[in-house]
C-alpha cells in the first residue's frame, strides 16, 4: 500500500459530496492531503488485514452524476449507490 489510513477515531456515516468535504478538511496530528479511497483503493483495504466496520463504505470513483461506487467489507462486493445515501467513511492520504 502507498497510503496511510486515517483512524478509526475518524470514521463516520455521511453522504458522497459531504464524504470528500470531509475528508479533505481532515488535519490528524497535523497531517493533511487526506481523501477518499478510490475504488482499487478500496478493495486493496479489503483484502488486506483492517479494523473496518463490516458494512459499506464510499469510494471517490463516481459511477455517474448520481451515484458512485461503494465496497461492501462484509462480503467484499463493490456496487454503485446514490450519492445522497450515508454510508461509512475512512479517509486515506498517500505517502511515498
Amino acid at each position: 500500500m502507498k497510503f496511510e489510513i486515517a483512524p478509526k477515531t475518524t470514521e463516520t456515516r455521511l453522504n458522497w459530496a459531504d464524504a470528500r468535504l470531509y475528508c479533505f478538511a481532515l488535519n490528524i496530528d497535523g497531517k493533511i492531503g487526506w481523501r477518499l479511497p478510490t475504488k482499487e483503493e478500496l478493495n486493496e483495504i479489503y483484502e488486506s488485514e483492517n479494523d473496518l466496520e463490516k458494512s459499506l463504505y464510499w469510494s471517490s470513483t463516481e459511477f455517474d452524476t448520481g451515484g458512485a461506487w461503494r465496497q461492501s467489507f462484509h462480503f467484499g462486493f463493490q456496487a454503485n449507490g446514490y450519492k445522497d445515501t450515508n454510508v461509512y467513511v475512512r479517509a486515506i492520504r498517500s505517502v511515498l
